[in-house]
């Protein structure tokens, strides 16, 4: 109980420790969470995860938007009658755009394809490309279907529903819309803003604590060295990994390795003379 609730005791350190550990017990599996969700389009990070989801066989599937040959030759297709896009044509009849249906038309294909969703995005074709249109809704139930229709005629040229996708893909792009706080919408927005207040006042604590306990001993150079190696070496492999993994925390971490390393060995010759001093 004292672990996950916190005292309800007079005001004193332990009481202000009592909440931070809980406090901090909690939010940690939401930090741990937003971290991982984070990172999965963070740069370096981004591209080590990405290689990892394509191995596994989760990477996130696209949409053949691309037409036939004989829909896409002759220059760019289905911008007849598009305010800014006069004049492509050279006036003959090989060079001439294919018919568009238009906007209108082709949500209507859309819609008549499956995607039912109220929220949607409309491509235009260009580039040898038709339609594409995409559902958008990414609160529960996550609606995020697309396809993509000829426009000469509406017909379907390719399909991609959210269902097919790979498990890994989809758990990928619900951790990245709960990670930006439209998952679940409001409730999402809560959890977001209340994991933030728990941060802030995990940072208040911990320099209460500091103030009520001052001056204080800092830890003995050295420490580390008594703890026992079955759990310190599976602690370094882990680190080694996810700095690996995450390179720039690896860099920061050998950056603070090095000035500790630093200050250790300006402190030696300090400590061999006191000791001499003393003898």
């Amino acid at each position: 109980r004292t672990l996950v609730l916190p005292e309800r005791g007079p005001k004193s350190r332990r009481r202000t420790l009592s909440w931070h550990g809980s406090v901090g017990l909690w939010a940690a599996l939401g930090l741990l969470l937003l971290s991982a969700t984070g990172l999965t389009w963070s740069r370096y990070a981004g591209e080590n995860i990405g290689s990892v989801q394509d191995r596994l066989g989760g990477a996130t599937p696209t949409l053949a938007a691309e037409l036939a040959p004989a829909r896409g030759a002759g220059g760019p297709t289905g911008h007849e009658g598009h305010e800014g896009h006069e004049g492509h044509g050279t006036g003959t009849a090989a060079n001439a755009p294919a018919t568009d249906i238009g906007l209108d038309r082709a949500v209507a294909a859309a819609r008549a394809a499956g995607i039912d969703s109220p929220s949607i995005s409309v491509s235009p074709p260009a580039d040898g490309k038709g339609y594409v249109v995409k559902e958008t809704d990414t609160q529960f139930p996550v609606e995020l279907d697309a396809v993509a229709l000829d426009p000469a005629d509406g017909t379907v040229v390719d399909r991609l529903r959210f269902a097919e996708y790979p498990v890994l893909a989809q758990l990928t792009r619900i951790g990245i819309d709960a990670h930006t706080g439209v998952f679940l919408g409001l409730f999402n927005q809560l959890a977001l803003a209340a994991l933030a207040l728990a941060l802030i006042l995990l940072i208040l604590w911990g320099y209460r604590m500091w103030w009520l306990r001052r001056p204080g001993r800092p830890v003995a150079r050295g420490t580390w060295r008594r703890i026992p190696a079955t759990l310190l070496l599976p602690c370094a492999a882990a680190t080694a990994l996810v700095a690996w993994f995450v390179p720039l925390l690896g860099v920061s971490l050998l950056l603070f390795l090095a000035v500790d390393l630093g200050l250790a060995l300006r402190a030696r010759p300090r400590s061999r003379y006191r000791a001499r001093r003393t003898a």
